[in-house]
């Protein structure tokens, strides 16, 4: 048998130690017989048929590993189910709990609103009664009193005032928590409300070293919102200023930012330490040190929960010694 192969024109000729390098390793390559040939091939056939087992064996043993992983993973699957049954159903004892809680509180909360509007509503009468017999002992029209009498007199009717003011902040309250407060809303025009107030409360600024400051709102000063609950809160906070400050002056300004109006009551008194901001607005708390000046602790979380009402937010910013600037966000159109 010969056998041939074309090479390309351009390529080189073999040189004759090429040639006699590739008559060498065809000699030895070549089998002889056929029995060689036959023997090198079932040589061959038996190396693949061994590294089919092996190849074999391996997959066996990866089968095996993957049967033993998929058991591992069925069993942690079946255990995480079982963890997060029982979570659900602790989930859904809580929010039962929760719900028995909250009804709960809501209940107590209505029961508080109505003890205290009933108890405030009693008390008013005999209170009123107190301050119109002690009127009529210092009435001109009476039997003189002498000086002591006079003294001790004067003494009940302020017990009695402040008892009467104490009351009448209770009702407030209460009928604020139980919603029957139902804003008027109307168009208001600020600049009547800031002369009322500034007419009002002047009076009440009794100290010659503080001064009432009420700046008149620029025009068009509209805004839509009950007139009434705009004035008790805004005269709660000029009460308050008035009250803590021993020197200075108690100033309300409102400015539009936007959409809303901004109402500031800024005052020189001693200030409130950052952490008491929040507190303030709890019932009966009092600022300590400031209790001297009386109060019941009623005034601020009655005019948040108004402002609140009217669709607005009350803010305070203040620091021990720098006075105190509370500030009612009210939008334009209404809540």
């Amino acid at each position: 048998m010969r056998m041939s192969r074309r090479v390309a024109a351009n390529a080189p000729t073999p040189t004759p130690e090429r040639l006699a390098e590739f008559r060498a390793e065809l000699g030895r390559t070549a089998p002889g017989t056929a029995l060689d040939e036959l023997t090198v091939q079932n040589g061959q056939l038996i190396a693949a048929l061994d590294e089919v087992r092996s190849q074999r064996d391996e997959l066996a043993v990866l089968n095996e590993e993957l049967a033993e992983t998929n058991r591992g993973v069925l069993a942690l699957y079946n255990q995480l189910t079982e963890e997060l049954e029982e979570t659900n159903r602790g989930v859904v004892a809580l929010y039962a709990e929760l719900d028995e809680k909250s009804a709960q509180l809501r209940a107590a909360s209505e029961s508080k609103s109505r003890f205290l509007a009933n108890v405030s509503h009693e008390l008013r009468a005999p209170v009123t009664a107190i301050i119109g017999l002690g009127r009529l002992l210092t009435d001109s029209a009476s039997d003189p009193l002498t000086d002591e009498q006079g003294r001790q007199i004067d003494l009940i009717r302020s017990s009695a005032a402040d008892l009467l003011g104490l009351v009448n902040e209770l009702l407030d309250l209460a009928k604020a928590e139980s919603g029957r407060i139902e804003p008027d809303l109307t168009d208001v025009d600020l600049r009547p409300v800031f002369g009322q107030l500034r007419g009002t409360l002047r009076a009440l600024a009794t100290r010659p070293e503080v001064e009432l400051v009420v700046e008149e709102p620029s025009a068009p000063a509209l805004l839509r919102t009950d007139e009434v609950l705009l004035g008790q809160v805004l005269r709660n906070l000029l009460h308050n200023g008035l009250k803590f400050t021993e020197r200075g002056e108690v100033r309300l300004r409102a400015c539009r930012h936007g959409d809303r109006w901004h109402f500031e009551v800024t005052d020189t008194g001693p200030g409130i330490a950052p952490e008491l901001h929040d507190r303030i607005f709890e019932e009966f708390y009092q600022v300590p040190g400031a209790t001297r000046v009386g109060g019941t602790g009623l005034g601020l979380p009655y005019a948040r929960r108004l402002v609140t009402l009217l669709g607005g937010t009350l803010e305070l910013a203040s620091e021990p010694g720098r006075g105190s600037t509370f500030t009612v966000s009210l939008p334009i159109a209404g809540a």
